[in-house]
């Protein structure tokens, strides 16, 4: 599964009722294909700027505990100010596309012209074809190694200085403006995670690339085209290995891994992957399992909730309480809910119950989790640490651990840009309504020797404490 396909994170959405209406719907096809090459006026795109804010307001639970609402319509004065002639829609997103940063939630934001990047890959044009890591300080690495079959190579751990001459750390500060999340933290690990896109989007940076990269203290200046030949080198960087989303191994004795890359798949494949999975944990008489959700930005809950089902050794629930804002569109049939712009407060009372004792894991379970673990990965995580199912290790998430949910979409009524704004808000299992994310009960960060050598160390953590176990 690539990074772009992974974007189903924003709307594959927490608790999601079966429902194919429009406003559920993540990437629709124009009603007028035509309109990705026209100018359109800028009285049409101001009332853009001000239909995807006023849009936020309608739809969000609790925007004012995300967003500073008098700066934004400070700032919508200032982009509006930067509309003085006809734009295309590219042209239009670099601007409007700002405001998304300025919402404080992963879960709400402007998307970026996927018809265009679509006909864009259609035309065999490319995109940025590495993976990054972006370290607390802004600094850019190249996250795996790659090599191409006249041998050349590209090392991880390898400092990316520039891209076409533009600064990294410039780069990473103004793309994280179009993404969305609750810190800019992880707005830059979402831009990190989808690097080629946003190069793309932001700055019209594809195909070609001048990279000035330093390692082990000697520069260099490499000249990529995006349909070059790079392979990824196995076991030779970060440690996280992006050839398989969902795997089970054994990696030594009675000690099993289990990574699950996504939450945002077909329920029936994933339900029978982690049956397997367990299955082969009893024939491999696993006593310690590591579970690896640190690519994890989410999807279905429904996913997470299978999975918790293994190792849950009583009744539990995901969350304890949620709150929804009612709007036009998700008001339920013949508006059983209530009003447009009411704030409805449930209790969570709906739990669940752990598979059948012969099938659940009963040994020690360990959690690896990351910056850009989000959305039904952190429910996902609260869960087990609320209820001590697992012991977390890693970093700490750059999401809320109490999450926003249940999307809905819009388009901008001129541009036709669409946006996608949370309308609920969820509590973790404990109750606790502490901000920040969640944070492991061991922290590992990663250092730019680590990825040089190709060193894991959130599953070396792991390993250690099973081994001193």
């Amino acid at each position: 599964m690539n990074y772009y396909t992974r974007f189903f994170f924003i709307a594959s959405s927490l608790i999601l009722t079966a429902c194919s209406k429009p406003h559920l719907e993540i990437f629709p096809a124009l009603d007028n294909p035509e309109l990705v090459h026209e100018k359109i006026a800028p009285v049409k795109l101001r009332q853009d700027v001000d239909a995807f804010y006023s849009g936020v307001l309608e739809r969000h639970p609790s925007i004012e505990k995300y967003a500073d609402l008098p700066a934004i319509e400070q700032y919508l004065k200032i982009l509006k100010q930067e509309i003085n002639e006809p734009m295309t829609r590219r042209e239009f997103f670099k601007v409007v596309g700002k405001l998304t940063h300025k919402f404080g939630d992963g879960h709400s934001m402007l998307i970026w012209p996927y018809q265009e990047l679509n006909q864009w890959k259609e035309a065999e044009r490319g995109l940025f074809p590495f993976s990054v890591y972006v370290d607390k300080n802004d600094r850019m690495f190249i996250r795996q190694s790659y090599t191409k079959p006249n041998g050349l190579k590209l090392s991880a751990g390898s400092e990316v200085l520039t891209i076409n001459g533009v600064a990294a750390v410039k780069l990473i500060n103004q793309m994280q403006m179009y993404a969305g999340g609750e810190s800019e933290y992880l707005r830059k690990q979402f831009v990190a995670e989808r690097i080629g896109t946003y190069l793309w989007a932001v700055f019209d940076i594809a195909d070609n690339f001048e990279i000035r990269i330093e390692f082990k203290g000697t520069q260099h200046i490499k000249n990529i085209s995006a349909n070059d030949r790079w392979e990824m080198l196995a076991g030779e960087g970060s440690g996280v290995d992006k050839s398989s989303d969902f795997e089970y191994q054994l990696l030594k004795d009675k000690v099993g891994l289990l990574k699950v890359a996504s939450f945002d798949v077909d329920t029936d494949w994933f339900e029978e992957f982690i049956d397997n999975s367990f299955a082969q944990m009893k024939k491999d008489r696993v006593t310690n399992l590591i579970i690896d959700i640190r690519e994890n930005t989410g999807g279905n809950t429904d996913s997470a909730l299978y999975l918790t089902s293994y190792l849950a050794g009583k009744d539990f629930r995901m969350i304890s309480n949620m709150r929804e804002k009612l709007n036009t569109d998700n008001r339920g049939w013949f508006d059983y809910k209530g009003d447009a712009g009411e704030i409805k407060q449930y209790e969570w009372d709906e739990w669940e119950s752990p598979v059948d004792k012969e099938k659940r894991f009963q040994g020690k379970a360990y959690l690896l989790i990351g910056p850009v673990t989000y959305s039904a990965g952190i429910v996902f995580a609260t869960t087990l640490q609320d209820y001590q199912m697992a012991t977390l290790i890693g970093q700490e998430t750059g999401g809320n651990a109490n999450q926003t949910a249940q999307g809905n979409l819009f388009n901008l009524p001129h541009s036709k840009l669409r946006a996608y704004v949370t309308t609920r808000m969820l509590v973790r299992p404990s109750g606790s309504l502490d901000s920040g994310g969640v944070k492991p009960d061991v922290e590992v960060e990663l250092t730019q020797r680590s990825l040089e050598q190709g060193t894991d160390l959130s599953l070396s953590q792991a390993l250690q404490m099973i081994e001193q176990k």
